[in-house]
């Protein structure tokens, strides 16, 4: 059962630009969903789907005291690519008080996607998760890290072999490459581990879904792992008891192809 609950928001006001009423404000319509025991924001991850397969929005927000759209970012529970996607113009690391940004939260997924696999678009770093409850359908969806081009991120279509609660992290050649004085293995709850909290093993391969450090959670929405899907830890909790063993993940480039 969902339950809905009252979400106080937060509302911006511009000037001298275009009256509040004319464009939607970032937080102006999202509300709190419980699913499953945790708690989602709906209209920024969670949605329902419009009968045209499209679901979300876009909004504006006026920039309060961040200095760079890596804050903006991370304030608002974004990845920094697809604002700086949205907002070619702007330079992401000199912005002023009262600046406007675009958020583009408006999604259409391929007529292939099916209820109870995982989605990841490695072009707009999101990871999508459909979702059926009282016979209503939701897309739940989050900003990922991914692989740079040294160590891109394999598309295609995998399954989950393993997953694990609090994970220690085996160390792979290309990490230990870049990094030679990390050990064969660093545990759980040590700086060095870029885990995190979750990890889901795919294909039974070195590539996972997981969490990130504390210190990495910033670079989540960039290319920052070897290869592997990166979440904040915050995240890819509410999606790991969603997500039983052997889920298919589908890992695409929606400037390249629709879904497989």
């Amino acid at each position: 059962m969902i339950k809905i609950i009252n979400f106080t928001l937060i509302i911006f006001f511009i000037t001298n630009i275009v009256s509040a009423s004319e464009i939607n404000m970032y937080g102006s319509d999202q509300q709190i969903i419980k699913l499953k025991d945790h708690f989602y924001i709906k209209n920024l991850e969670i949605f329902e789907i419009n009968p045209d397969g499209t679901f979300g929005d876009i909004y504006y927000y006026k920039v309060d005291k961040e200095k760079n759209l890596v804050d903006v970012a991370y304030n608002l529970k974004l990845g920094y690519y697809e604002l700086k996607m949205a907002n070619p113009d702007i330079d992401p690391f000199k912005l002023k008080k009262g600046q406007i940004i675009k958020v583009d939260l408006k999604f259409k997924l391929s007529k292939n996607f099916k209820i109870g696999k995982v989605y990841v678009d490695t072009h707009r770093k999101r990871l999508f998760l459909p979702y059926l409850e009282d016979g209503k359908l939701y897309i739940i969806t989050f900003p990922v890290g991914t692989g740079d081009e040294n160590y891109p991120t394999p598309l295609g279509v995998y399954k989950i072999t393993e997953k694990k609660v609090n994970p220690d992290w085996v160390v792979p050649p290309s990490a230990k490459k870049n990094n030679p004085n990390l050990p064969p293995v660093v545990p759980y709850g040590s700086p060095e581990n870029g885990l995190g909290s979750r990890a889901m093993r795919l294909n039974g391969s070195e590539y996972m879904i997981h969490g990130t450090s504390k210190k990495s959670e910033k670079g989540v929405g960039m290319n920052i792992s070897y290869g592997c899907v990166v979440m904040r830890n915050e995240d890819i909790e509410r999606i790991f008891d969603l997500v039983p063993l052997n889920t298919e993940v589908i890992i695409y480039d929606s400037s390249k192809e629709n879904l497989p």
